[in-house]
């Protein structure tokens, strides 16, 4: 006799301000899922464009529209956790895509390592005309170092990216929403606190980078807020030499950062090569040929960076390869992180 499989509902919460013209792909995105959720909301954080009017279509196909007036994004997802009833809460900005595996794949991780409390994975970072997309992997990471290592940086990623127990938000609470930026990276950081994270080494989503986006005006106001969040848990941290590497490594990861988002803009160049400098000063140890990349192309500007690059590729394509066979990569890890003291 077959064992029945009794699959866990699965909630989608699409969180949308003002991307009339981003939400219907990100609806879609969803509704082409190769294993399709039980319930798909979206919550309007009090748009004035005509968002209403696009999200309305999609009524006929199970979607359902829920509007509040502005409140941030933090205070969008807890009214999206509030107003569904799955076991599974996936999350979805609007001006965000999911690829058409990506509950697929994560379901399949949760049913395998079951003690997992979410699970996120990679993505591909899609900008407009005239610049590829770049694959941004995150790979598992041992269990002893994701907490309190996720201290230094988001090592999650976007909300986009996640499935999430409904019994996390029930046993750490709901999104900070006093916190102007990053209550998605202070979330993370109380769910790896307490339930282990799985990691899928596959892109799961688009993630966009436009104009418009939160992650794109707002540099020194997530610096701040970044600081604000890495103080609140550090304090926890035992022995002092090590809450102090976090501290610096952390630092050094907003300066990289700041200085990757500036880096594009010439107006900015005066400000971005000593950003880039300091995140390497403050901890040269850690992403370090990231860090080095970024002073390069800091110092000689984003076209003369490129022509190097792409030099520099073509002088060493014909480099004979090292003897001996690759490891394997590895698809998926059952999950990663410290089961740390937990709060009561």
């Amino acid at each position: 006799m077959q064992d029945i499989v009794i699959q866990p509902r699965v909630s989608v919460v699409i969180t949308t301000y003002n991307y009339e013209q981003f939400v219907a792909a990100a609806i879609e995105s969803v509704l082409r899922q190769t294993v399709r959720p039980d319930e798909i909301v979206v919550v309007d954080d009090g748009s004035t464009d005509g968002t209403a009017a696009v999200v309305a279509r999609y009524a006929g196909r199970g979607v359902r529209y829920i509007r509040q007036a502005n409140a941030g994004a933090g205070a969008a997802r807890n009214r999206g956790i509030r107003e569904t009833r799955g076991d599974l809460i996936a999350f979805l900005d609007a001006d965000d895509r999911w690829l058409p595996d990506k509950l697929a794949r994560q379901l399949a991780h949760l049913r395998r390592y079951p003690a997992a409390g979410l699970v996120t994975g990679g993505e591909w970072q899609v900008f407009g005309a005239g610049r590829p997309p770049v694959r941004v992997r995150r790979r598992p990471a041992p269990a002893a170092r994701l907490y309190p290592r996720i201290l230094i940086e988001n090592l999650i990623g976007n909300p986009s990216l996640t499935l999430v127990r409904r019994a996390c938000f029930a046993g750490v609470g709901g999104f900070d929403e006093t916190l102007p930026l990053g209550q998605d990276w202070e979330m993370w950081i109380r769910i790896a606190r307490t339930y282990r994270i799985g990691v899928i080494d596959a892109p799961l989503i688009d993630f966009t980078q436009h104009e418009g986006s939160l992650t794109a005006g707002k540099v020194a106001e997530r610096h701040r807020s970044n600081r604000v969040i890495r103080r609140r848990y550090l304090g926890e941290v035992q022995p002092l030499a090590r809450r102090a590497y976090l501290w610096s490594a952390g630092q050094s990861m907003s300066c990289f950062h700041m200085a990757a988002a500036l880096a594009d803009q010439p107006a900015r160049h005066a400000t971005t090569l000593p950003l880039a400098l300091l995140a390497l000063a403050l901890d040269p140890g850690y992403r370090t040929k990231e860090k080095v990349g970024l002073c390069l192309r800091a110092a000689l500007g984003p076209a003369a960076f490129a022509r190097t690059r792409r030099a520099l590729r073509r002088a060493t394509a014909g480099a004979p390869a090292l003897p001996g066979p690759a490891a394997p990569e590895p698809a998926e890890a059952p999950y990663a992180n410290v089961p740390a003291r937990r709060r009561r």
